[in-house]
């Protein structure tokens, strides 16, 4: 199933509330993330769209690279590569895995998109603006709920550093990838918020995934923010 963020900007759901993004242009397509793998979205990538098209991971983890198999060729940060390879292991990878770069555009033809930078989740994390509809595809990079923690997963300050770099893209709105809603930028600022009042206490503690972890929750006009972390993640932000 897949809802329409635009005519040309489509939220694919696979299993367990993972979101894959299509960008469709006059020329080119663009299919960011591939899911868990349990579905054949190469065959319905093919059959929704009539141009050539290319596929791109935001980030490593399994539930956004699972399907990479499907595909001749996948795209991504090669800051991730060996976060990839990490948590690919155990999976088929007879495809060619392919640098992208910061600050790259590729033209679809009628839009354009831009490669920006979101280390944090992910030292390799990257995201996706379409200039023309001014949204910023994000990946899990600025999930609402954010982890900090796990294989390839950068410092508390480097995370506050890069959102607040974020904030100043010319952006209006962004997608994630476990969500089919657009939030507007402003959300962001609740991270903003809860990291310099980081909770980190007998309370905050929790069981993520076999991660013993801190979750730190903040809410405020401008929305939520929920980020789990380990705490050899907070070295302070200043």
């Amino acid at each position: 199933t897949y809802t329409k963020i635009r005519n040309n900007i489509w939220q694919i759901a696979e299993d367990d509330g993972v979101y894959c993004t299509l960008v469709k242009g006059s020329e080119l397509a663009v299919l960011i993330d591939t899911g868990y793998g349990r579905r054949d979205l190469r065959n319905f990538i093919e059959k929704s769209i009539s141009t050539p098209y290319i596929v791109i991971n935001s980030h490593g983890h399994p539930d956004h690279i699972g399907g990479n198999y499907r595909f001749d060729t996948v795209y991504a940060m090669k800051e991730e590569w060996d976060v990839i390879k990490h948590f690919e292991a155990n999976m088929h990878t007879a495809y060619a895995l392919k640098e992208i770069q910061i600050g790259q555009q590729i033209s679809l033809g009628d839009i354009n998109i831009e490669v920006v930078s979101l280390a944090g989740h992910t030292k390799g994390s990257i995201g996706f603006i379409i200039l023309e509809e001014k949204i910023l595809i994000a990946g899990d990079a600025l999930n609402e709920g954010l982890w900090l923690f796990n294989y390839g997963s950068l410092s508390m300050r480097q995370l506050y550093e890069t959102i607040k770099v974020t904030i100043g893209l010319d952006f209006a709105s962004y997608l994630c990838g476990h969500s089919d809603k657009t939030y507007k930028k402003e959300k962001l600022l609740a991270h903003i918020k809860n990291i310099e009042n980081l909770k980190v206490d007998e309370n905050t503690k929790k069981n993520t995934i076999g991660f013993e972890t801190y979750c730190s929750k903040y809410e405020d006009s401008n929305g939520k923010s929920e980020i789990v972390f380990t705490i050899d993640k907070i070295e302070r932000k200043h």
